[in-house]
């Protein structure tokens, strides 16, 4: 048993990562992560300035909706000047030598380089205001239309939009062709209620000052957690050790749900091909039927802690390369993910939710693969399995909230779900019995699949059964219905 089982399993494995195909995927796979990762950036460096312009009766709008552009500029200088300074509202020489310089009058951009940082780096600037043109709305036409251009610094250019004051109607008009981008508008909300705000403040002589003042005067809410045991006497407030867990416990659950989301079409694409090729008929000659099953699974299963293993090591060999540009603060944060994730309370309930979901879902794939001679056929039974494997995606962003939330508690139970949702739970360190229990049933209903894929996977390879057998089995379940010859 043991050879032939190796023998399927070696022959599926070179087949799969003797394929181009593979090694591409394999390579594209961190590059396509990180161009969703980095596209908004790139989109927003990459499109052109829109220029605007404000027509009103003194400043006041104007002088607002530009403090509110240049704190959402000033905001982002700060967090790429220190990010885990930001993250954790932590004061740092970088970020006051650059808050010291625009209180000072300096712009975004002076600034940031005060505070040693290239002004190079800052994305670009997604809306500059121009002077206005013309002194009313109606003679914006032309304009907003393309058809006359206004007067900036990069030469004469289109008029995005413009801002207009109208003191009679009291309203605030928002002129534009597109009719999507809302930033400027929100910006433009944002600018009107700190103005009016200044406005409600001054004609109760309160000066803005004193509303700053108390702001910045506001206590930090530190939060704290007990100490038991060994770290009983310690200190108290949660660091970033401590949060560690959780989000090692969401990158886990997510990476083994990518491992299998993609693994398995190899099964199921692999079993498509050998079935319309008459593959099978070979392959049981020399094997037996379960260990035929039992190599491709191990094949898949190997294929996947290639996977695993390629990107663990291309990991480590950039992070080795670029550790003198790492910060204290990030190899801080590094270290604690990574002391997080080689704690066997996280690994190991983690391996053995990896190897059971697997199995679990890579032999429905594999039976319901040797039903079906086309992919067109395959799609019909598969439509389920893919949408079953989409609601844990969906309940890591209630993990984020709340890992311990009752939703999440109840569907761990849930045999199919339990492989990705008992690693969301561990960090919340529920009770042994249950971890025990969930895993258990977990290993039952692995072997129950097992054994009803070995059945369907003998029908289809053997007896040559398909799509249209299963939907007449289903058929004979329903009341009134009679199956056909």
């Amino acid at each position: 048993m043991i050879r032939s089982t190796y023998l399927v399993a070696r022959r599926d494995y070179l087949g799969y990562v003797s394929a181009w195909g593979f090694w591409l995927g394999l390579l594209f796979t961190p590059v396509i992560i990180g161009i969703f990762m980095f596209a908004p950036m790139l989109a927003q460096n990459t499109q052109p300035t829109r220029h605007f312009t404000v027509i009103e009766q003194g400043d006041a709008f104007s002088n607002a909706l530009r403090e509110n552009l240049s704190a959402g500029e000033a905001l982002l200088a700060r967090a790429m000047l220190d990010p885990m300074a930001v993250i954790d509202d932590k004061a740092s020489e970088a970020v006051e030598s650059f808050d010291a310089a625009i209180e000072s009058g300096a712009s975004v951009a002076g600034a940031f380089e005060q505070a040693g940082g290239n002004p190079a780096l800052l994305p670009r600037r997604d809306f500059v205001e121009v002077p206005a043109p013309v002194n009313n709305s109606g003679d914006l036409a032309p304009f907003l239309a393309g058809d006359r251009l206004v007067d900036t610094e990069d030469g004469p250019q289109p008029l995005f939009a413009a801002l207009v004051v109208n003191d009679e109607t009291g309203e605030i008009e928002y002129w534009s062709e597109n009719l999507q981008a809302r930033t400027l508008i929100d910006a433009a909300e944002k600018a009107e209620e700190e103005l009016q705000l200044d406005r409600a403040l001054a004609a109760v002589n309160v000066n803005r000052d004193v509303l700053t003042n108390a702001r910045s005067a506001r206590r930090s809410v530190k939060q704290q957690r007990l100490r038991v045991g060994a770290e009983a006497g310690t200190d108290t407030e949660v660091t970033q050790t401590d949060q560690a867990p959780f989000f090692v416990s969401i990158m886990m659950a997510f990476s083994l749900w990518f491992l299998i989301f993609s693994v398995i079409n190899y099964l199921l694409m692999g079993t498509i091909e050998e079935r319309s090729n008459k593959i099978f008929d070979s392959l049981l000659t020399s094997v037996k039927l379960p260990h035929l099953l039992a190599g491709k699974l191990l094949a898949v299963l190997l294929l996947a802690l290639t996977l695993m293993a390629f990107w663990g090591f291309g990991s480590g060999l950039i992070t080795w390369f670029m550790r003198d540009a790492i910060s204290p603060e990030v190899a801080g944060v590094l270290g604690s993910l990574a002391s997080a994730a080689a704690n066997p309370a996280l690994f190991v309930p983690a391996i053995i939710s990896f190897v059971l979901g697997y199995l679990m879902f890579g032999s429905l794939f594999l039976a319901l693969g040797s039903l079906c001679d086309t992919i067109q056929e395959a799609q019909t039974l598969m439509t389920p399995l893919f949408v079953m494997l989409m609601a844990p995606l969906l309940m890591l962003v209630f993990a984020i909230q709340d890992a311990e939330s009752a939703l999440i508690q109840i569907m761990a139970w849930v045999p199919v779900f339990t492989p990705f949702l008992l690693i969301l739970r561990m960090p919340t360190e529920p009770p042994l019995w249950e971890v025990l229990a969930q895993l258990g049933l977990m290993a039952v209903t692995t072997y129950i699949i097992l054994q009803l894929a070995t059945r369907v996977y003998r029908a289809g390879a053997v007896h040559g059964a398909g799509v249209n057998d299963v939907w007449a089995f289903f058929g004979k379940l329903v009341p009134g219905q009679k199956s056909t010859a």
